[in-house]
């Protein structure tokens, strides 16, 4: 992990981990970079981490267990670099949205997480009604990357690591901001809108904001939308870091 803090921060300053995307089997936290540079000047603490990559034996559990680690590390450290010990925010664009929402959901047994931002999240990796949209070689060849098993057309043959990864059944759901370019055709912007109809169907606080015109990393969004899109994240980031 790489360490970003502010020089005059305390225990009450805002905390952020970017997860990196890829698909699970690629990608490095400078990919990340962007994220840390735009919350950094605005005097959030920020946390840049790394994860095993999907191969033969690395899995959700594994990444999950690389991300729990991470914020272990945080939480021992925490009175030694005057840095807090909850309300941490997690921020995962792609593979590293569905993680991000993955860990704070299911795997977060200390209750760090206070909130999860997301760009681009696969959030039910068990229904391919939801996926309408994605590309038929993204589904065969990344899910069974990030699940360990093979991806199977007919769901009541898919494997039960595909419920298990999904964040839309896990049973902690915390505050969430959903980000979704209109335009994406990796990750469909049906599978935000089916986790944003869940979360406020469990009466948890959330937001969708979905970028019309962009694709699945953001890209072509108007300035305006984005200008839009850094307002709000600051507002949620201080919000839920209270």
């Amino acid at each position: 992990m790489d360490l970003h803090l502010v020089e005059d921060r305390d225990a009450a300053t805002p905390l952020v981990m970017l997860i990196h995307g890829g698909g699970w089997m690629a990608g490095d936290k400078r990919d990340a970079d962007f994220m840390r540079e735009a919350l950094f000047v605005r005097g959030i603490n920020v946390v840049n981490v790394n994860y095993r990559l999907g191969g033969e034996t690395v899995h959700y559990p594994e990444m999950m267990a690389d991300i729990d680690a991470a914020v272990n590390y945080l939480l021992s450290h925490a009175r030694e670099w005057d840095i807090r010990s909850s309300g941490i925010v997690l921020w995962g664009g792609s593979a590293g949205a569905h993680l991000a929402l993955l860990y704070a959901y299911a795997y977060d047994d200390n209750d760090a997480v206070s909130l999860a931002i997301t760009l681009g999240a696969p959030t039910k990796l068990d229904s391919f009604a939801s996926m309408e949209g994605a590309k038929p070689q993204d589904i065969e060849g990344l899910l069974p990357i990030v699940t360990g098993s093979p991806w199977n057309y007919d769901e009541k043959q898919l494997d039960e690591a595909y419920r298990l990864a999904s964040p839309y059944y896990a049973a902690h759901f915390k505050p969430t901001l959903l980000v979704h370019g209109g335009a994406d055709d990796i990750v469909p912007v049906g599978q935000s809108r089916i986790m944003y109809k869940r979360l406020q169907e469990a009466g948890v606080p959330s937001r969708l904001i979905v970028l019309t015109e962009a694709g699945h990393g953001g890209e072509n969004c108007p300035p305006e939308e984005a200008e839009a899109l850094n307002k709000a994240l600051i507002e949620w980031i201080f919000k839920y870091s209270n």
